[in-house]
């Protein structure tokens, strides 16, 4: 039976209940109306039942739109927006009230996207223009032939190269985050030595120039092996490397290691940089937060997350302002008796 008719019929019987007080309290003092207003009880009572039918075609014919509505909500949007307390006075006492609070979830959603959206385009906006205007600038340099020096178009060329690369790896970005997020990601799931993923994704680290001086130290077992897509496994070591290389002054060190406790693999890399407020760290995987002014859309730790969580891994990022970083990655392991 609906919650809402079950809500009208409660208070319909708390009305009756007080008409029968009444009622009783007349007959007990003031006999000699008694008989009139046993009367109106009478009709008022048939036609609360006779109303309360009619209602109750009503109100189940509401509920089956409501219900109908609040489906399409839950599975329209994210469980974590949906389970955010909003009401806090309501108890779901019946369909108008579940419908009042996930309508006003749904708002408050909305509200979120539009600010992602227009944080988004501003993002994309600065960090596309950076690399193109230096590519631009460097290109019509260039082009002044014979009035420029070898070393000028040496240095100018390198710039051009590095810029490319950067935006390259912009665009590789939101790609990525564009497949991820729609739900399109397709897994070549395969068994995969972890360790070997690791040593390629710091070869290609080390040769960035961010790495200055920075010393990067690897320490792991001499076989891991995991089921898993190599590419995006890859992806996720590169990007967590990169971070930490970029986050770290000169001088500073990066640690990358590996080990395996039973059938779990946990990739640890840490380094000594400037570390994550603590009022921040819960938001650095939530999609364009920047913690601080470095370049970048704010979408990498996001997307580590979603391949993560999509290998069936966990996550964890452990950080303290100005003494450093740690993030751990999780995942399950490829035992030989496992078939």
């Amino acid at each position: 039976m609906s919650k809402l008719f079950l809500y009208f019929l409660r208070k319909l019987l708390l009305v009756h209940a007080a008409f029968a007080s009444i009622l009783a309290f007349v007959f007990l003092f003031y006999r000699e109306i008694f008989s009139l207003l046993f009367f109106v009880f009478v009709v008022f009572f048939a036609s609360s039942i006779l109303i309360g039918f009619i209602v109750f075609g009503l109100v189940s014919e509401i509920s089956k739109k409501t219900s109908k509505l609040v489906d399409v909500i839950n599975k329209s949007f994210p469980r974590d927006v949906l389970n955010r307390n909003l009401y806090s006075s309501t108890n779901n006492e019946n369909e108008i009230e579940i419908l009042c609070e996930s309508i006003e979830k749904v708002l408050f959603e909305l509200k979120a996207s539009e600010k992602i959206k227009n944080d988004y385009i501003s993002s994309m906006s600065h960090e596309l223009r950076t690399p193109l205007t230096a590519i631009k600038g460097w290109a019509e340099t260039m082009k002044m032939g014979d009035s420029i020096d070898l070393s000028t178009v040496r240095r100018g060329l390198e710039i051009i190269i590095n810029e490319a690369a950067r935006l390259s790896t912009l665009v590789n970005e939101l790609l990525d985050f564009s497949v991820l997020s729609s739900g399109r990601i397709n897994m070549r799931i395969e068994k995969m030595d972890i360790i070997a993923e690791i040593q390629d994704a710091i070869n290609v680290c080390k040769t960035k120039e961010s790495m200055n001086n920075k010393t990067l130290n690897f320490s792991a077992p001499k076989m891991c092996f995991a089921y898993g897509d190599r590419d995006r496994l890859k992806q996720v070591f590169i990007n967590l490397i990169d971070n930490a290389i970029k986050y770290t002054e000169d001088d500073g060190t990066i640690n990358v290691s590996v080990s395996q406790k039973e059938n779990i693999i946990n990739v640890e890399v840490t380094d000594n940089g400037c570390g994550i407020e603590k009022d921040e760290l819960g938001k650095v995987t939530q999609k364009f937060f920047k913690s601080n002014s470095k370049s970048g859309f704010g979408i990498g730790l996001s997307i580590v997350q979603d391949i993560v969580q999509a290998h069936k891994g966990k996550m964890q990022i452990i950080s303290e302002k100005d003494f450093g970083t740690t993030v751990i990655v999780s995942i399950k392991a490829c035992v030989e008796d496992e078939k």
